[in-house]
């Protein structure tokens, strides 16, 4: 379900500004809190929720949980709540409270405890059972869960699976993380092999998958004495909700299960996830492969919140499973998401949950929004996507280590003030090893895509985004099964994955580009668009109006970057430069200075003083 805030047939201007955007966020905000309905909300861009959910929590007195997948995440909301009078408890994470999982005893212990815990306990399950050295002491000794009475709790989305800090709450959150809720079981003979030994016909993986497909197609159902009592997987653990299975892995049972009930895709893909076309030639999801009873009724599972895929590999230890097993949000008085620009499905998908998608503005009106309002200016400079997930070495060329450095000098000389560089990790790596004087000399400050920093606070912010972010390959192809669908591979970087791979990639490229690119709240921002990967808001004509600076500084042109630096530092400390002195400082040639020095002069960014001899420079910005 989605919809968009209906704005008059004639906008006024008040429509477009900034305090009627926040406080229609708000109302969105609130409507899913009022009637205790999941809604995603779609911000306007300069408009943050995580600086508007504190204030409404205080204003209507809402017990509520905020989830969020980092730590410095979770310190600056805590610091929002408790400014505004909100009572908060942290529920903090194994690493802070288990002295053995953490290392605080030793790193051998450390390994044996992550090795427990890889092949299915818990740390509970471990300290029940084994004499560690945190103990006496450690809170999981004693195996008694903290009460939590205060406001808000603020919790990484994995903690969600703890049912009783759901009660009676309302949920905020802004994650799509893969890695809280779909678990990556590799060479799965290693993790499903005990279970399948103990709790089934079979000796272990191989056998079982080789019965499973001698009876396909279709695969299931193919054992009609197949114990459906043995999908329970024992006993609940109290800290954080895993279940525990002592035959094997603690996922082993939902992962046989759904092998149970996959069928193929064309891409070669399974899924546990089956969708038919209805009549009116819309696809559905359909329970089971044959007629007869429903197989995830039988068991009791949610078929919504659990599905299974497996990625076929050359041996069964090369096979991948992923198994998806969302928390029981219905416990929840409500869930409330927010994303700039979201794929919706995939926050269904993910949460298992409907939401209905609102937003303020259209995509024109919200380019409309930051013409009128923000003043904000957008110039393009990429004309590919430019994907900086992948290796940055010379085979990639995606990567312009070089490139971007110049973007950055002339940005600096064009505008005045040092940029905002939001790059990938790898992008950053990159520049660590091509270009230090990068983030050194000529940026305020290095973003992260990935990262959950702070809102960028300048007054007229300049941000330059260089590169997309970008899943690998399987990624694609792993959503698309969990919803039924299969996802070709792209022939490159830049090709199509086909309509719901492409939307598969919109959520992690170009609403992440999206939400970087307008992490302000100032208006007359400068965003530098050094990739193409940007939602559709991002490329309207009232915003890109700015001529490319390509032709300004070159990729190669490391020598006149040298010298732009070299007068830039010597402004800041109130002194010009000669030829000679820029030549004796820089190691750059006379010829090339000369060069730089026109180029710099028909750009407006420095002053010749013809009166002194010799002629002294001064740079402007």
């Amino acid at each position: 379900m989605s919809g968009t805030h209906q704005t008059p047939n004639n906008p006024s201007h008040s429509t477009f500004k900034r305090g009627y955007a926040r406080d229609e966020t708000k109302r969105l905000l609130l409507h899913g809190l009022k009637n205790d309905e999941e809604v995603l909300v779609q911000p306007p861009p300069t408009i943050h929720p995580e600086k508007l959910v504190p204030k409404l929590v205080a204003a209507h007195d809402l017990c509520a949980v905020y989830t969020a997948p980092t730590k410095r995440q979770l310190a600056r909301i805590e610091q929002r709540f408790n400014n505004n009078g909100v009572t908060t408890q942290r529920v903090r994470s194994q690493y802070d409270l288990c002295g053995s999982y953490s290392g605080a005893h030793n790193n051998d212990i450390e390994e044996r405890v992550k090795d427990h815990i890889e092949r299915g306990a818990t740390l509970g399950n471990l300290h029940e059972d084994r004499k560690l050295p945190c103990q006496p002491g450690c809170p999981f000794g004693g195996r008694n869960p903290p009460p939590f009475t205060e406001q808000v709790i603020l919790a990484h989305p994995k903690h969600i699976y703890m049912d009783r800090i759901l009660e009676d709450r309302h949920i905020f959150t802004c994650s799509l993380r893969g890695d809280a809720y779909i678990t990556e079981l590799d060479n799965p003979p290693k993790k499903l092999n005990s279970y399948i030994d103990t709790n089934t016909d079979f000796i272990d993986y191989r056998d079982f998958m080789r019965n499973r497909d001698m009876n396909c197609p279709p695969f299931a159902p193919f054992l009609s004495d197949y114990p459906f009592n043995s999908f329970e997987p024992s006993d609940p653990d109290k800290e954080f909700g895993y279940d525990i299975d002592k035959d094997g892995h603690h996922l082993a049972p939902l992962a046989v299960f759904g092998l149970l009930h996959s069928e193929k895709l064309p891409n070669g893909w399974e899924t546990s996830y089956h969708r038919r076309e209805s009549n009116l030639g819309s696809p559905t999801p359909t329970h089971q492969v044959n007629q007869g009873p429903n197989p995830f009724e039988v068991v009791g599972l949610d078929y919504q919140r659990h599905r299974v895929v497996r990625e076929p590999g050359e041996t069964p230890e090369d096979d991948t499973l992923y198994v998806l097993k969302v928390p029981n949000y219905s416990k929840a008085k409500n869930v409330v998401a927010f994303d700039i620009a979201p794929t919706s499905w995939m926050w269904n998908l993910y949460y298992g949950a409907d939401f209905d998608h609102q937003r303020v503005y259209s995509d024109d009106e919200t380019a409309e929004f930051l013409h009128q309002e923000m003043d904000t200016t957008v110039i393009q400079t990429a004309t590919r996507r430019k994907p900086y997930d992948s290796s940055y070495h010379n085979q990639n060329r995606s990567f312009t280590p070089g490139r971007d450095a110049s973007i950055a000098v002339w940005a600096t000389g064009e505008f005045g003030k040092r940029p905002h560089i939001v790059s990938t990790n790898k992008g950053f790596r990159a520049y660590d090893a091509k270009q230090p004087a990068l983030l050194r000399d000529d940026a305020e400050r290095g973003i992260q895509y990935r990262r959950g920093e702070s809102v960028i606070t300048d007054d007229a912010p300049l941000v330059i985004l260089n590169g997309s972010p970008r899943p690998q390959n399987e990624e694609f192809q792993l959503w698309g099964a969990l919803a039924g669908k299969s996802v070709p591979g792209s022939p490159n970087q830049q090709g199509s994955f086909g309509r719901v791979g492409d939307e598969v990639r919109h959520q992690f490229s170009e609403s992440r580009v999206g939400k970087w690119a307008t992490r302000f709240t100032s208006k007359d921002a400068t965003l530098v668009l050094n990739t193409t990967a940007v939602p559709e808001l991002l490329q309207d004509s009232r915003l890109v109006t700015y001529a490319s600076p390509t032709d300004v500084l070159t990729e190669n042109s490391s020598a006149k970057r040298k010298v732009a630096r070299f007068l830039r530092q010597q402004a800041k400390e109130g002194e010009r430069a000669t030829i000679g002195e820029i030549e004796s400082e820089t190691g750059v040639s006379r010829q090339t200075i000369y060069t730089a020095r026109d180029d710099f002069e028909d750009e407006g960014w420095i002053t010749a003083y013809h009166s002194e001899r010799p002629t002294e420079y001064e740079w402007d910005s």
